[in-house]
């Protein structure tokens, strides 16, 4: 049994969202078992443990059937961040990570990110790099000059000839 209503809590993968809402199960030290306890997350963050994960179970008043559990973190696929940074992953090695001076970093490695928007502004005083090819459906406006190391061909290939 926890000592003072407060105990390790390991999830077991068993995940139900209803209302709203989030529960889950697992066992604490001893192979303590619980069942469907209400995890409450931060506003505007969610996110659904994974098997294995640690978080802390708080029991209400020591009645085994009320209780929540915070947090939710696997050691191992935690990333390692200096001081002050924050990042938002998953068990894939999805990441966003806001490392200060080092500003920030959309890593997902070969897997598709798809960001959808209205208008967008990128403001880039020192310009903006591209690796890879790059395909735009839609018109272009350009205010300034263009300049190419390639050739400029049309849509067929033939060079608008």
């Amino acid at each position: 049994m926890a000592d003072g209503n407060l105990t390790r809590f390991e999830f077991d993968g068993t995940v139900e969202h209803e209302g709203g809402q989030q529960f889950v199960s697992g066992q604490g030290y001893g192979g303590d078992r619980w069942k469907r306890m209400h995890r409450p997350g931060e506003h505007g963050f969610a996110s659904h443990p994974v098997k294995g994960g640690q978080g802390v179970l708080i029991n209400q008043r020591g009645n085994r059937e009320s209780g929540y559990v915070f947090g939710s973190e696997d050691p191992g696929l935690r990333p390692d961040l200096p001081m002050g940074g924050a990042a938002i992953y998953d068990h894939l090695g999805n990441i966003i990570k806001l490392v200060g001076d080092g500003g920030a970093v959309f890593d997902f490695a070969n897997r598709t990110a798809t960001f959808t928007a209205g208008d967008w502004t990128i403001n880039a005083p020192n310009g903006v790099t591209i690796n890879g090819p790059l395909t735009v459906n839609g018109d272009i406006t350009l205010d300034g000059n263009l300049s190419a190391t390639g050739s400029v061909v049309d849509g067929d290939g033939d060079g608008g000839a």
